[in-house]
């Protein structure tokens, strides 16, 4: 059986707590899919303050989950693919939302009639 290699888990726990928050998660999802931003187009994806994002920001780049290159006065914000993959690489992937789902439905079930 071929077995996954093994990433430092204070990393993926760093990682894994940066990205809980939604508007963080929101911020890395939107900096994907654009490849790189500035600091000034990723406020523009979003109604919060000058403050708040680079707040998150911050957050995001301590965990390492983006790298920020500067060119002259300019910051460009790109999500780090390298730990994308190695969180994607460590995380279950046989847990699909419906089995998620079903399980949590059979627990309810299973309470009910224990209860009865």
């Amino acid at each position: 059986m071929f077995m996954k290699p093994q990433m430092d888990e204070t990393i993926l726990i760093r990682a894994l707590k940066a990205l809980a928050d939604k508007k963080r998660m929101r911020m890395a999802r939107e900096i994907a899919c654009a490849g790189e931003l500035s600091c000034g187009q990723v406020k523009s994806h979003f109604h919060l303050s000058q403050p708040t994002i680079s707040h998150h920001l911050k957050i995001l780049a301590d965990a390492g989950v983006i790298t920020v290159r500067e060119s002259g006065q300019h910051r460009f914000i790109s999500v780090n693919s390298d730990l994308i993959n190695e969180i994607a690489a460590v995380l279950p992937s046989n847990v699909h939302p419906k089995t998620a789902r079903k399980r949590k439905r059979h627990d309810q079930d299973h309470a009910r009639r224990r209860s009865a």
